[in-house]
């Protein structure tokens, strides 16, 4: 698999939406403690090449809980909002690197050197595990991979 250096800025809609917030750690969190609406998980899901279970499960979740939440018209919680919005900014900058989601998904299920040989698909259930993954993207990104 090669890695495809796009740097072209993604033109995905839920990118351009949540720009300010992905530059800006502060108005993430600011953002996430709003709550984000149920359309954003399912754009994610769109964008991500994700099913709803697998992203539901990072976010300690259920398909059925989210199904609730849209029912209900209620936003998601703080805590999963910021776990959707630091998913969208890695799935940002794994398009731009690799080319598309389903290669950086590809890449995701593969072990890397950078963080100890594990799988960094396994690291996306934590905001920890994804500021990981990011590093790990940013030395791709630079050339400077272990």
């Amino acid at each position: 698999m090669g890695i495809f250096r796009n740097m072209r800025t993604a033109k995905s809609a839920i990118f351009r939406q949540f720009e300010k917030e992905l530059a800006n750690p502060v108005a993430l969190v600011l953002k996430a403690a709003e709550g984000l609406t149920v359309n954003v998980f399912d754009e994610l899901v769109r964008i991500s090449s994700l099913s709803k279970n697998q992203l539901a499960a990072f976010l300690d979740a259920t398909p059925r809980t989210i199904e609730n939440y849209r029912i209900r018209r209620h936003k998601l919680g703080r805590t999963e909002s910021e776990h959707l919005l630091q998913l969208i900014g890695l799935y940002k900058k794994g398009q731009e690197l690799f080319g598309s989601s389903e290669d950086f998904n590809q890449w995701l299920k593969q072990p890397a050197a950078g963080l100890g040989g594990n799988i960094p698909f396994d690291f996306l259930y934590t905001q920890g595990g994804i500021n990981l993954v990011m590093e790990e993207l940013t030395r791709i990104e630079y050339g400077a991979t272990a």
